[in-house]
């Protein structure tokens, strides 16, 4: 599989007892361009243990089925993780297509168990302009766990098209 144009990045770890910032055991890269799919890494020197999972999401739901892999594989909270075998009929074990592979009404389901999950880790979600999770983000508001959410406040971007610098916000 070939990787897109990344648009949002998911940091999945513990939250530090003192200050804030995170411990990580996995990321999550939001890939898009003819299809978006999220693809999820553990981080070796985080303690993060497993092989790459990709998914590609509902383009409505994108977040939570983010959201979701990290109950699974991350978290593999042992109620969900009963669930999604039941309801996901992937036939490759890290490699899912989410609107082919449940049923609407079963992701519902997996949604609200994903919801009731205790906050017993932490994200930072960082999202670029244009990413399709960008609308998306008042979900997390129906979440339990510790949340950093980071868009941009500052873009020097260079358009090879215009040939020229646009510069938007402030540092």
């Amino acid at each position: 599989m070939q990787v897109g144009t990344i648009t949002a990045q998911i940091l999945v770890g513990k939250g530090h007892p003192y200050h804030d910032g995170i411990e990580p055991s996995h990321r999550l890269y939001l890939s898009e361009n003819s299809r978006p799919s999220w693809i999820l890494v553990p981080e070796n020197w985080g303690g993060g243990s497993g092989s790459k999972v990709t998914w590609v999401p509902t383009m409505e739901n994108a977040l939570e089925d983010a959201l979701l892999m990290i109950g699974i594989h991350v978290v593999k909270d042992p109620e969900l993780v009963t669930l999604a075998d039941q309801y996901i009929r992937s036939k490759e074990n890290n490699w899912v297509v989410v609107y082919e592979d449940a049923d609407p009404e079963n992701l519902v389901h997996l949604y609200r168990r994903c919801r009731d999950l205790a906050n017993t880790f932490k994200l930072v979600i960082t999202v670029m302009r244009g990413s399709l999770i960008e609308a998306q983000l008042k979900i997390l508001e129906d979440y339990q766990m510790d949340v950093e959410v980071c868009r941009p406040e500052f873009v020097r971007l260079y358009s090879q098209w215009l040939d020229q610098t646009r510069i938007e916000g402030e540092l």
